[in-house]
């Protein structure tokens, strides 16, 4: 029998299995302080590398929607400069329409036409605003200028007409033949008539007055501009026994660049001699008081022609011109039959416009910010507010008022009347304007304040998670290497110690 006395009593074998793993994980501890993550491989993660993966790719999301919101901040700040500015310019363009205003020897007057130039160069730099090349005035088309350049605008460009060539057709369309109305006398009968079936110069919409010394007719239905009638009116005395000073007429005649805006032409009987403005002379029989009564007329027609209805008729050169629907630019043709004719794809005139045409233009440039949550931005420089701007500086800037006299003094007031209207602060809730568009802008950024707020907080708390899965804290990691020297130390020492357990070592 055969006996072994030089074993050692200790299982050494499974000892140094624990001492290996234990020095194993020292290394891992004292490389997570030297790294300051947890593992060194995805695969080290173990059950956890399901949520770290989940949560790196929100957080690349939210990385990617932070990146949309500054560029989406970044053009709301280029619009908010613009829009101001905008603002600012419109209120100096009502300035130039104060009725009366016409300063020391007419300065105002002289001026008007070099503000207003000044002012649309100005505009048209604004809405030919751009963003690294990137024009932000023209809706999704943001890679060519919007408007078209000041000279272009107003003089015409590489053969094409510009807005004063289309004022000047249409101011000779509207302004000739007395407005388009022929004055004309047949023994005690005066009629007014519109000299053809077009939309152009002055329309009759009413007569009034009248009775026992005259009978007034209207021929034909009040004017129609979908639909043109050469319309009529008469006025027949009968007997200017009935007639007495302070009776009146009143014609109504609307204008070309608004077919709802009347203009009422009163004139009234007198005996006075020679008789007041607007007045006619009764006369010593029904003739000679109806011939005084179409040279009241004509004088009225002869005021109104070249001052209210050529403002008139330069505003609705502007309509044609600058439109605001994407529709094609308007020209006179002289026919037959005479009409407005479009220039559908613009070989004869500048096109103002050159951007996209939406009836959304809110919707023409649009980003995500988050997962739900969809910001629209996008602006067109032919919308309402902006359009109407622009004609109405263009209007001014192609009008001189010099020199300084009744006609054109007359005319000015004519513009006026009209600006102050179009760009009336009561228009500033209709959609489109200036206002309202700075409004939107306003929510939307709104919007992207409230997203990023959210982001920010939501980012916190995945970086948080993160943290927790991969990030290696020093001072946990301290302790944990303290620790583990500690048990290591012990382990050595108990492990000699143990070892030293062999029987001959005891026989000794």
């Amino acid at each position: 029998m055969t006996t072994i006395v030089n074993k050692s009593f200790y299982a050494q074998s499974n000892n140094t299995t624990t001492i290996a793993h234990m020095q194993k994980r020292m290394e891992d501890l004292q490389q997570q302080l030297a790294t300051g993550e947890r593992y060194n491989t995805l695969a080290s993660l173990g059950l956890d590398r399901v949520h770290d993966l989940n949560i790196r790719a929100r957080l690349q999301r939210i990385e990617g929607y932070q990146a949309n919101v500054l560029t989406t901040e970044t053009r709301l700040s280029f619009y908010n400069n613009s829009l101001e500015r905008l603002e600012e310019i419109e209120a100096e363009a009502r300035a130039l329409a104060v009725p009366n205003a016409y300063g020391s020897d007419g300065t105002v007057l002289v001026n008007a036409q070099q503000q207003a130039e000044n002012l649309l160069r100005e505009v048209v730099d604004l809405l030919n605003t751009d963003i690294t090349g990137q024009y932000i005035f023209g809706g999704n088309a943001s890679d060519r200028r919007p408007v078209s350049a000041y000279d272009a605008l107003m003089n015409g460009a590489d053969g094409k007409a510009g807005f004063l060539d289309v004022m000047a057709e249409r101011n000779a369309a509207d302004t000739s033949n007395n407005g388009r109305l022929d004055n004309d006398l047949t023994g005690a009968t005066v009629s007014l008539t519109e000299d053809g079936d077009h939309v152009f110069g002055l329309k009759l919409s009413s007569i009034t007055g009248g009775g026992a010394y005259a009978t007034v007719t209207n021929i034909a239905a009040p004017h129609d501009p979908d639909a043109p009638v050469a319309n009529a009116v008469s006025v027949e005395f009968t007997d200017i026994s009935a007639l007495s000073p302070g009776d009146e007429i009143t014609v109504g005649l609307s204008y070309p660049d608004d077919r709802d805006r009347v203009e009422y032409i009163t004139l009234k009987a007198t005996d006075e001699t020679p008789p007041p403005a607007g007045s006619y002379e009764i006369g010593a029989d029904e003739a000679t008081t109806a011939a005084n009564f179409q040279a009241a007329l004509q004088a009225k027609l002869d005021e109104l022609v070249p001052t209210s209805l050529e403002s008139a008729s330069t505003y609705a050169a502007a309509d044609n011109f600058f439109n605001a629907s994407g529709s094609p630019v308007m020209r006179y043709d002289a026919g037959p039959p005479e009409a407005l004719v479009a220039d559908t794809n613009y070989d004869n005139t500048v096109r103002w416009y050159n951007g996209q045409d939406s009836s959304n233009p809110r919707k023409t440039v649009t980003t995500n910010v988050d997962e739900s949550t969809r910001v629209s931005y996008g602006v067109q420089a032919n919308e309402y507010g902006l359009n109407e701007l622009v004609k109405g500086l263009a209007v001014f800037a192609a009008s001189s008022f010099t020199p300084v006299g009744e006609i054109n003094a007359g005319r000015y007031e004519g513009m006026v009347d009209i600006q102050r209207s179009r760009l009336s602060e009561d228009n500033n809730a209709k959609a489109g304007s200036i206002e309202v568009i700075m409004m939107e802008m306003g929510l939307a950024n709104s919007t992207m304040n409230t997203v990023k707020e959210r982001h920010t907080q939501y980012n916190a708390q995945l970086e948080t998670m993160l943290s927790d899965i991969e990030s290696a804290p020093e001072e946990e990691v301290a302790a944990k290497i303290l620790t583990l020297q500690t048990r290591l130390q012990a382990s050595y020492q108990v492990t000699s110690m143990v070892s030293q357990l062999t029987l001959v070592n005891y026989l000794r």
